[in-house]
């Protein structure tokens, strides 16, 4: 069994170690740790990254209770050896506020409209959620997103904590829990209550902005693209630097780039109209010259 550090404190980004086996997974070594900060891939959240006695961890895997870290290279250390780990903080930072804001999102979604969230995914660059409903009118839309960061920026605390099934039975889950026994339960301050063993940040405030993206429809379900957090302000950075770029180009206000577009368009579309008239008119003088020019045939007899 490995101890999960991160349980106690998704914060924790080094820690000292003592290598209790060395695996190999794919080709790959991998080592078991009597204790680890880094988080494996589980519950649609992708996996920590970072160094482990000073190898590149490139994926963690959870084990019948143990978390082998797959190392980009052969280690050093040997089993009984004490090791220096350390997370890739950003990524690790990355993936606790998109999962936050998921939680948010789909007691939102829950609560006020009776949406049920089917499936989640985290990942490198956009999350989704799945919700069994066709669509979302966009007045719905609006007020999810809205609302949504209205309840980030009251700084809820969020804290995750281990139930017994006689405890887990007065929690108001969104979702019974997949497994039986102690069941960790990560609870926004009274608002949402989720079984989940993913990595949490403290309070809602760490989530915003929240961004959604757009929505697809998956046959009876609707999958929403969402952001949170940093990816929600590299996104608005991203696109107000190209509508300031496209203002530039019309040598306007970026308010006005909308219009001036419609407007380019609708002149385009006359001119191909124009084109593709002018061409009608050449081919007919082209066939009609050509017409004129072939040697005449004479019929009679012979």
């Amino acid at each position: 069994m490995t101890q999960r550090l991160d349980y106690l404190d998704p914060y924790q980004q080094r820690f000292e170690a003592e290598v209790v086996a060395l695996l190999e997974r794919e080709g790959k070594p991998a080592a078991v740790l009597n204790q680890t900060c880094f988080y494996p891939t589980s519950g649609g959240q992708l996996h920590d990254a970072g160094r482990l006695g000073g190898v590149a961890v490139i994926d963690v895997i959870a084990e019948q209770g143990a978390i082998l870290h797959v190392l980009a290279d052969a280690p050093s250390f040997a089993v009984g050896d004490v090791v220096a780990g350390a997370i890739e903080w950003a990524r690790r930072y990355d993936h606790m506020q998109q999962h936050s804001g998921q939680h948010l999102l789909s007691q939102l979604l829950h609560q006020r409209f009776g949406f049920e969230t089917v499936s989640v995914h985290f990942g490198r660059e956009e999350s989704t959620l799945d919700l069994d409903v066709p669509a979302l009118d966009p007045d719905i839309w609006a007020e999810v997103e809205r609302e949504a960061n209205t309840l980030a920026y009251y700084a809820l605390e969020i804290r995750a904590y281990f139930v017994d099934n006689r405890e887990l039975a007065k929690l108001p889950l969104r979702r019974p829990p997949a497994v039986s026994g102690q069941i960790r339960i990560v609870e926004i301050d009274g608002y949402d209550y989720s079984a989940c063993g993913g990595t949490h940040v403290r309070t809602t405030a760490e989530i915003a902005p929240i961004k959604l993206l757009h929505q697809e429809r998956r046959r009876a379900q609707t999958r929403i693209t969402f952001l949170c957090g940093m990816r929600a302000l590299r996104d608005y950075q991203q696109k107000h630097r190209l509508l300031l770029e496209s203002a530039a180009l019309f040598s306007t206000e970026p308010a006005a780039v909308p219009a001036m577009t419609q407007r380019l368009q609708s002149q385009v579309r006359d001119l191909q109209r124009q084109t593709a008239a002018l061409q009608e008119q050449l081919l007919a003088y082209e066939v009609a010259e050509l017409l004129a020019g072939a040697p005449q045939q004479r019929h009679g007899a012979d």
